[in-house]
């Protein structure tokens, strides 16, 4: 069976302290089967393996050198290990989720009011 890969995201790095502020997600390619045939996509999970999301573009096996070329087409492999997946399933999935509240975004400054502070800043400083 395929191993998840693990994706790390850094959020709120100036409010949290580092440890509190990764955020850990799952994905793994999956075979698909659409209406133009079959391909392969990615598939984000959280850990509790509750679907987030996928890619909706194909996926395409990449790598910096030709030992990581090989190491994304084996994973590609292993996505055949799982059933074959169809974008209206699970388009169908995420539309049963209730949305996600809204964010509290009352409290957030423009890029121009920030520098206009920090500019404000630094004149007092002077």
């Amino acid at each position: 069976m395929p191993v998840p890969q693990r994706v790390y995201f850094i959020v709120g790095w100036a409010s949290c302290p580092p440890l509190k502020a990764l955020l850990t997600m799952l994905w793994t390619y999956r075979v698909f089967h659409d209406r133009d045939g079959y391909c392969i996509r990615i598939v984000y999970y959280e850990r509790s393996k509750t679907l987030i999301g996928y890619q909706k573009e194909p996926a395409m096996p990449t790598g910096e050198t030709a030992q990581d070329l090989l190491q994304d087409i084996k994973a590609f492999k292993q996505a055949f290990d799982l059933p074959i997946l169809t974008m209206d399933e699970l388009e169908a999935e995420l539309a049963t989720r209730p949305p996600k509240p809204k964010k509290d975004r009352s409290q957030n400054k423009t890029l121009d009011r920030v520098i206009a502070e920090l500019d404000a800043e630094s004149l007092t400083e002077s």
